[in-house]
């Protein structure tokens, strides 16, 4: 089989970044050349890894937008975030440029629309990757959009049908002129719909799920298939003024609250309060430092792999996006999730159904609500037992395997035609 040249493109937090990563390792270490373009804030991983980097826009720009409250907000966040991305869209023609149209394959997260258009112009092929099961809806496995829409869940098909089309509506709003207008400078055919020709299409699409996390509808886009969560088991050491944090006592609960979420002042208080309040230890991990003292067991550290940490600590409490949750499940520890907004309640439903952990509306956060919620988890051998079920059900060179032996039947056979 020929050497492919693979361009990779994620947007958004870690937790989209890392599932592309751990796909270029695989693709990589069968002989093929990886290229990601990537923002500086998340350049690091893939330098890390020895991959050539193409940075797009600024960390200050990132910076801003991360910490945009309206990014977050559970009505407008999906919105805030289609905006910002039809507004890097000139960030993502440089970049382009940059990378040269040398390809045979484009990978990219669900929101590289703009790199999409780009790759389609040269003639190169599309694999769009979604790392959460929202991305690929279905009117028969309704999604949790909001933590207090739960009620739409039990409504007929006709009315679920009627709010996705509301959804595309209001997304196709913001995106619509920005697109349709480089698709117009490339040449391109216009695109009618955000959804069905911008997130799907292509060679084909990878539902970086496993089945039992989402099992695959008949009213999906076609050409999607599941793969498992993407967590590469390797240990590592810890820094030391972690690790001897660990190794003074009893295993903490971890608190995170995302990688691309800056306001979290609230969350962290409530968390040091709660966790004194059962009489266990604290561990934060957040890039900006807490603004409150610290008390007595309790720890802040910026960043660090949690696939290296979880196994080390008693419970996990955060947003569920889907990457920290994936780890959440691998390492066998009972989550209790916060959600927010985007995909993160319907991750968090998709735990609690599932018997690994609990959720807690982020609008609900409080002390003793919080401490009262995180016992119960704690307390619970059930969830336990649960969570100690699946946690071999996650990632493995088999499935890493399996997946780019589809990537490359995609590409070699659409070749052949």
């Amino acid at each position: 089989m020929r050497r492919l040249r693979v361009l990779f493109t994620p947007f958004g937090s870690e937790g989209d970044v890392n599932p592309l990563i751990w796909i270029a390792e695989g693709m990589a270490a069968r002989g093929h050349e990886v290229v990601f373009i990537i923002t500086p804030h998340y350049q690091r991983l893939i330098d890390k890894k020895g991959f050539t980097a193409v940075p797009i826009g600024t960390e200050e720009q990132f910076l801003a937008f991360a910490r945009n409250p309206k990014a977050w907000d559970p009505r407008n966040g999906p919105r805030t975030v289609i905006k910002g991305m039809v507004d890097t869209i000139p960030e993502a023609v440089a970049a382009f440029d940059r990378a040269g149209d040398q390809f045979d394959l484009a990978i990219l997260s669900t929101l590289g629309v703009a790199i999409a258009s780009l790759a389609e112009a040269k003639g190169i092929p599309r694999i769009m990757v979604h790392m959460q099961p929202i991305c690929v809806r279905s009117i028969h496995d309704f999604p949790l959009f909001m933590t207090s829409m739960g009620f739409l869940q039990h409504t007929p098909l006709w009315f679920k049908r009627a709010f996705f089309w509301l959804v595309d509506r209001l997304i196709w709003v913001v995106a619509e002129r920005p697109l349709n207008r480089l698709r117009s400078q490339l040449g391109l055919q216009r695109w009618r719909s955000f959804y069905d020709e911008g997130l799907h299409g292509g060679l084909g699409g990878i539902a970086m799920f496993p089945d039992w996390f989402a099992a695959p509808q008949s009213d999906w886009p076609q050409g999607v298939r599941t793969s498992n969560f993407p967590v590469t088991f390797k240990t590592q050491p810890l820094p030391p003024e972690l690790d001897s944090f660990l190794s003074r006592g009893e295993p903490p609960i971890i608190w995170t609250h995302g990688s691309a979420n800056f306001d979290i002042e609230h969350f962290q208080r409530c968390a040091i309060r709660a966790t004194h309040e059962i009489g266990r230890r604290c561990l934060l991990v957040s890039l900006d430092r807490p603004t409150i003292a610290l008390p007595p067991g309790t720890f802040h550290y910026p960043h660090v792999p949690f696939e290296n940490i979880f196994p080390k600590c008693l419970a996990a409490v955060h947003h569920g996006g889907i990457g920290t949750t994936s780890k959440a499940v691998a390492a066998g520890i009972p989550q209790l999730i916060i959600p927010k907004s985007h995909d993160q309640p319907d991750n968090a439903q998709r735990i609690s159904r599932l018997g690994l952990g609990k959720m807690l509306a982020y609008r609900h956060l409080d002390t003793p609500r919080l401490a009262a919620t995180l016992q119960e988890l704690i307390s619970s051998d059930k969830i336990r037992a649960t969570c100690q079920s699946y946690s071999g059900c996650v990632g493995g060179e088999a499935a890493r395997s399996e997946l780019i032996d589809w990537i490359e039947e995609r590409v070699y056979q659409r070749r052949s035609l």
